[in-house]
């Protein structure tokens, strides 16, 4: 069941609505829920983001550990360093 958001042209207002099948909203204009107009647009919707890593779930952040940890394995250890203090030095510039 899909949810779509929709702009109401006249008075501007933001809402959703879910429709049964993808078919079904297809070419279809709902009423406005605050002034019952059919004068909407389908809009872009907003995205929610996710856990401190930028979106990550917490099975994708493991993976992501896991596979840090596989590539520390056979990354020489002053390389690793070298890439720590790169990324620090520019995390402190972003500041």
């Amino acid at each position: 069941m899909p949810i779509y958001e929709y702009i109401c042209l006249d008075c501007d207002n933001r809402f959703d609505r879910l429709w049964p099948t993808m078919a079904s909203a297809q070419d279809r204009q709902p009423a406005c829920p605050a002034c019952s107009s059919v004068s909407t647009k389908q809009a872009v919707s907003r995205v929610a983001v996710l856990g401190e890593l930028g979106g990550l779930t917490p099975q994708e952040e493991s993976a992501s550990s896991a596979e840090s940890a596989r590539t520390a394995s056979y990354t020489p250890k002053d390389q690793i360093d070298t890439l720590q203090a790169n990324s620090q030095r520019k995390r402190e510039q972003g500041r």
